[in-house]
C-alpha cells in the first residue's frame, strides 16, 4: 500500500503534463537550435501572454518558438511590458510580459495551452517542505542529434521547497517580491526510473514556472497545478539556490498597463 507521500509524489508526477503544455523553449539561433531561455503562457480574460526573464526578453527580436517536431516556428509578436530597471544586473524583478497579438495566439494555440487567471496563485503563503516544482528548458538537454536533422529538447523538472525568511536578506532579495527555492543538482529526481542523479546546469530555464500541487487534490482527485512565480536566476555565488519573482508581480506588471478584471494583490503592488 502507497504512504501519503508516494501518493502525493504520484500527484506532482501527473501534475508535470499541465505544466509542460503551457511552458516553451525560447530559442534564438536556427543555426544549432541552443536554447535561450523558457517562457510560461497565460490567460487573463481575452488577453493572452508570454511570461519570461526580463534578461531573455532582452533579445526578443531574435526570439522564436517551435510549434512542431518538423522545425515549424513563429516569432512572437505582440506588446512588452517591462519593469526596466537602469541596470538589469541588480534587477531583483527580472520580468518581462508579452502581449500576444491575436495573429500569434491562434498559431501558439495549435500546440500550447494557457495558464487560466484561476490558477495564477497571488497571495499565496509558501509552505515548508517539497510542494513545488520548477520546470523549464535547459540548454544542455537541447541539441541536433548526431548525422540526423533532428532536434532533440527535453523539460528538466525539479520537486523543490522554499527557503526561509531569514535566507532572503542573505541574497539580498525581498520575500514579498521574489520567492528563492532549493537545487541540489546531485538529488535530480529521475521519473522514469523512480531514482535520484545529477541534475544539469539551470542555464536555460530562466523564464520557467514555479508551480505549487496541492496536497489536498489528493482527496479531491484534483489535477491543477499552480503558478506561483516565474524563476529567473541561479546564482553564481550560490548553486544550490534557484531565485524566481512572486506571480504577483507579473499580474500587477500586466494591470498596470491593461484594464483586466483580476484581484490586487495583498503582498505587493507595482506602480
Amino acid at each position: 500500500m502507497e504512504t501519503p507521500e508516494e501518493m502525493y509524489r504520484e500527484l506532482q508526477l501527473m501534475s508535470l503534463g499541465s505544466m509542460r503544455s503551457c511552458t516553451c523553449m525560447l530559442l534564438t539561433d536556427t543555426s544549432n537550435y541552443k536554447v535561450h531561455g523558457t517562457g510560461v503562457f497565460i490567460q487573463i480574460q481575452e488577453h493572452y501572454f508570454l511570461v519570461s526573464a526580463a534578461h531573455v526578453f532582452d533579445r526578443y527580436r531574435d526570439l522564436f518558438i517551435f510549434l512542431s517536431e518538423d522545425y515549424e516556428i513563429i516569432k512572437p509578436g505582440g506588446t512588452i511590458f517591462y519593469n526596466n530597471p537602469a541596470n538589469r544586473d541588480k534587477d531583483g524583478i527580472d520580468v518581462a510580459v508579452l502581449k500576444l497579438d491575436d495573429n500569434c495566439v491562434s498559431h501558439i494555440l495549435r500546440r500550447y495551452t494557457f495558464v487560466q487567471a484561476e490558477d495564477l496563485a497571488i497571495n499565496h503563503t509558501f509552505r515548508d517542505g517539497e510542494c513545488y516544482t520548477f520546470l523549464g528548458y535547459p540548454t544542455s538537454k537541447s541539441k541536433v542529434l548526431y548525422k540526423t536533422d533532428i532536434f532533440d529538447a527535453t523539460t528538466f523538472f525539479y520537486f523543490t521547497s522554499p527557503a526561509k525568511n531569514e535566507e532572503y536578506s542573505k541574497l539580498n532579495r525581498n520575500p514579498a517580491i521574489n520567492v528563492a527555492a532549493f537545487y541540489n543538482k546531485k538529488l535530480a529526481y529521475n521519473g522514469k526510473n523512480n531514482t535520484f542523479g545529477t541534475g544539469p546546469d539551470l542555464h536555460g530555464i530562466s523564464g520557467c514556472g514555479l508551480w505549487y500541487t496541492d496536497p489536498s487534490h489528493l482527496v479531491s482527485g484534483v489535477i491543477k497545478p499552480k503558478l506561483t512565480a516565474i524563476m529567473t536566476d541561479w546564482p553564481v555565488k550560490n548553486r544550490y539556490i534557484i531565485i524566481g519573482t512572486r506571480i504577483d508581480v507579473i499580474t500587477g506588471l500586466i494591470k498596470k498597463y491593461l484594464d483586466v478584471d483580476f484581484p490586487e494583490s495583498r503582498i505587493v503592488r507595482v506602480h
